[in-house]
């Protein structure tokens, strides 16, 4: 046997709140790797530790807990379901082998199961779906199978049904062998097949032999004469297709009560594949997760492809060209952190305080092994402006937030383009302020955010000509100057541009550059709503100056007093920001995101089928302010299946309402001041 033919390495996924923790404490307490059961509701489970899990009683990051059998030791990576957490889920799932999609008994949560579905069959990582919650009140089996099959085609068999529903479920019975089982105390317990199931048993083995002998020839042409395969066939081909992704077997349970736990086990050893690699090769592992405590400092969650590691081994990033020595080598059960002294390939282990080794590097003892791709992680879509509550915290800032993307790299901290705001980018509204969150529990670092601010702008419609005279007499030197300006309106995006037609040295060149300066200076606070002023030319066509009390501050003063001036008499105009959005969205809510983007003054310039199959993209041109929130909206329209990517498109004349709005809302700033 292969030194890692034990191994099982298996992500627990699905929609938020479908019972994953639960189930995964279920698989622990079966394999007896936990000597108490822990729950969601007490905040005691193994894989949920963190404060930001138990108080909001669900998972907000993805976890590790391992467990073994008398033939596997599976490492499980319990990942968090709410959509603004997928991008983590995306890479974690660099460490699994196979997948456990957890769903509930309702038909209608099928459709938040498609962007798993999509990205595992991107990987062609074999999967099974497991129908939780049977026992709830409501729970449909039929219906939810029906759904998946619809969902993802006949690929998808039922491996188990449900033996009683709602209150009534009490086990689950095996279709290939066509047993029946009823649980109690989380142990199978073998009963007879009541001549009432007989027919839908005999239904959906009907359709599991089908879909195994789309990949089996042998079995395909016994199945054509009549004759009744052996079960080790059965089982060969049910390990074999789904082993290698080509069949999606569906179970049933109940994780909070124990049922189909065990059969879940023996689906994960016998039909779930064992991970590739040579113990014996030179190292490659790839850093699957970066978690950092602030007493016992940073680990590195990392999955050995090649290789053996050890606890004290001198490593090099090859992704990054640098150095590190381990610190320690551990199995993580939940927050605990087991010392072992080495992990071979195909297994999941984390490394102590690797500084420098960032999520998606790849480790070696070479520094000639070739780094493995790093994950693609999508762009953020949500935004908080931050500064830190207390003075004394800015110094630290910086280092804490990098700390913060060092242990969630879907997380980013920018300069907002126009505004130059500091921002915390996030895949949603949850998801930042988890990290927030996070940054004050943690490193006592508390932040105030806000809603970003929006990059209005201010332009004129009309030319003029100002003249301005600054004098200030004291009793020394004076202040004298006198300028005459040339404002006029430019095309979007001209910027701001100054020249100068002085004849016979009326103003001093020396000065020119102060002109300038008060120009600039003084277009920053526009006449609307007190912001910058773009997109016009300015000249300095005509002046006088002093010899002695002429100077480069009263040129400057001058030329400022000339465009405060002549704004208001050129026709100045807000201007808003406009993004070009591409905003991809399923069929069945495509009017629904029409209507949206029109109620938010958006120009929708095109709308038409897109990948995966079954969604519609959706191009338009819509004003920034309206679209701040915009995720949470999309994702709420769409049961999380909506996303959306966005850029600056152009500044264009606002409304004469939302122009009245931000002067408003200026003036009550000014007046509480």
């Amino acid at each position: 046997m292969a030194q890692n033919a034990r191994i099982r390495n298996v992500a627990v996924v699905g929609p938020h709140h479908s019972g994953k923790t639960t189930l995964v404490e279920g698989l622990l307490a079966q394999c007896k790797a936990i000597s108490r059961r822990g729950s969601v509701a007490d905040g005691t489970t193994t894989t949920d530790f963190e404060p930001e899990c138990i108080d909001r009683g669900q998972s907000t990051c993805v976890s590790f807990a391992h467990a073994s059998t008398e033939h596997v030791d599976v490492t499980f990576i319990d990942c968090p379901g709410f959509v603004d957490f997928f991008e983590e889920t995306k890479i974690a799932l660099l460490g699994a082998d196979a997948a456990v999609i957890v769903i509930e008994a309702d038909p209608t949560r099928v459709r938040q199961t498609r962007g798993l579905v999509d990205f595992l069959d991107a990987r062609k990582m074999p999967h099974c779906f497991f129908v939780n919650k049977l026992d709830r009140q409501g729970s449909d089996f039929r219906g939810t199978l029906a759904a998946l099959v619809d969902a993802y085609g006949t690929r998808v068999v039922a491996e188990h049904l449900p033996l009683g529903e709602a209150e009534n479920f009490r086990g689950y019975i095996d279709v290939p062998e066509q047993h029946a089982y009823v649980v109690e105390n989380g142990i199978p317990k073998e009963i007879s097949l009541g001549p009432e199931m007989e027919g839908t048993v005999q239904e959906a083995r009907t359709k599991l032999l089908e879909a195994l002998g789309d990949f089996d020839d042998h079995l395909l042409e016994e199945l054509l004469e009549g004759v009744e395969p052996p079960i080790e066939e059965v089982r060969n081909d049910l390990r074999e297709e789904t082993s290698h992704d080509l069949i999606v077997p569906v179970l049933v349970g109940a994780g909070i009560g124990d049922i189909g736990v065990s059969a879940l086990l023996d689906v994960i050893e016998q039909q779930f594949p064992a991970p590739e690699g040579d113990p014996a090769a030179p190292l490659r592992a790839q850093v699957i997760k970066t978690s950092i405590h602030p007493q016992s400092g940073k680990i590195s969650i990392v999955r050995i492809h090649d290789g053996t590691l050890t606890a004290d081994a001198s490593l090099v990033d090859t992704t990054r060209n640098l150095k590190a020595r381990a610190a320690g080598l551990f199995k993580l059960q939940g927050k605990k952190q087991e010392p072992i002294g080495s992990a071979v390939a195909g297994e999941i282990a984390a490394i102590g305080r690797l500084e420098g080794v960032l999520t998606g590097d790849t480790l070696s003892t070479a520094a000639t092994v070739e780094p493995l791709p790093a994950p693609a992680v999508a762009e953020p879509l949500y935004a908080v402006a931050i500064r830190p509550k207390e003075r004394l915290d800015e110094a630290k800032l910086s280092q804490m937030l990098t700390r913060l993307c060092e242990e969630d790299p879907t997380l980013a901290v920018s300069r907002a383009e126009f505004t130059n705001e500091l921002q915390l980018l996030g895949a949603g509204e949850t998801h930042v302020s988890m990290a927030t969150s996070r940054l004050s529990r943690k490193y006592h670092l508390a932040l105030e955010t806000s809603t970003p601010s929006i990059a209005y702008r201010e332009t004129i419609t009309q030319p003029t000509e100002q003249r301005s005279r600054y004098k200030h007499q004291t009793g020394g030197h004076g202040q004298f100057a006198d300028v005459l300006l040339r404002i006029e309106p430019r095309e979007r995006g001209h910027g701001v541009t100054f020249s100068e037609e002085i004849v016979g040295g009326v103003v001093p060149r020396t000065f020119f550059p102060a002109v300038e300066k008060g120009v600039r200076e003084a277009l920053l606070h526009g006449p609307v709503a007190k912001f910058e002023v773009v997109d016009l030319h300015v000249t300095l066509i005509d002046g006088q100056y002093h010899d002695v009390d002429s100077s480069e501050a009263s040129f400057k003063t001058a030329a400022s007093m000339a465009i405060r001036e002549a704004l208001p008499k050129c026709g100045p105009v807000l201007l808003e920001p406009l993004i070009h959005a591409e905003v991809v969205a399923p069929d069945d809510s495509a009017s629904t995101i029409l209507g949206t983007i029109t109620s938010k003054r958006g120009h929708v310039l095109s709308f038409e089928p897109t990948e995966p199959r079954g969604f519609q993209k959706v191009v338009a041109v819509v004003p920034q302010s309206e679209l701040t929130n915009y995720i949470t909206d999309l994702r709420t329209a769409t049961q999380g299946l909506g996303t959306y990517s966005w850029r600056h498109e152009r500044f264009e004349t606002a409304p004469p309402k939302v122009a009245q709005t931000m002067r408003d809302a200026v003036a009550s700033t000014a007046a509480a001041h």
